[in-house]
């Protein structure tokens, strides 16, 4: 009833668990593809067996813009900031298993058939500026991410401002992710993340 008329409003396409915080909602939500269908983006629902649903709960701040250009899932414990500033556009078929966080403050595009694991993170923004205490030069705090089509975070990955991952990339366990990569189907892992294996891709 927040984002959308009443005749897209009954059919529910926002399905959000009941325990789900959310802490504001002055923002927009917009579906583009197919008409509104119920159940197009879950939040707080799905069952992995290291994560706790009684004490795990999902929190949701929309006050910039979210685009959805598919059905999207956001798994038990998902948090999701989206700023005055932000947009956040996510493709078809996104697939968090538990607890990501995505901060958006500025500009994140995500692709389809993208698959999130738990404990990870993508976002934007360092929330504070950074300078040089010689040349007294700021350093912008905002950047943009683009993660394509295909691609799988794996568990405690964390995905920062200015990154790009490419079509078809595995990031790693416990990679870093702060700088744009140019090669499909490679896997990206350490910290920071580098080029570890082409030609190599998650199994849909």
């Amino acid at each position: 009833m927040k984002f959308f008329p009443l005749v897209q409003a009954i059919r529910i396409p926002i399905l959000v668990k009941y325990d789900t915080k959310l802490t504001s909602l002055s923002g927009t939500v917009k579906f583009n593809y197919g008409g509104v269908k119920t159940a197009m983006l879950t939040i707080g629902f799905g069952q992995v067996g290291i994560v706790d649903k009684k004490y795990e709960r999902s929190i949701i701040q929309i006050d910039g813009k979210l685009i959805l250009n598919g059905k999207v899932n956001l798994g038990t414990g998902s948090k999701l900031c989206v700023t005055k500033t932000g947009i956040l556009t996510i493709g078809d078929s996104f697939i968090n298993t538990a607890k990501a966080t995505i901060i958006c403050d500025n500009q994140i595009t995500i692709g389809n058939n993208v698959l999130v694991s738990w404990d990870t993170l993508i976002m934007d923004t360092d929330w504070h500026s950074v300078m040089n205490t010689i040349t007294n030069e700021t350093f912008s705090c905002v950047g943009e991410i683009s993660i394509g089509n295909n691609v799988w975070l794996a568990c405690r990955a964390v995905v920062l401002k200015n990154s790009c991952i490419p079509d078809g990339c595995i990031v790693a366990a416990n990679a870093l992710v702060n700088k744009s990569f140019v090669t499909r189907q490679t896997l990206l892992a350490g910290n920071p993340a580098k080029e570890r294996k082409q030609n190599i891709t998650r199994k849909l």
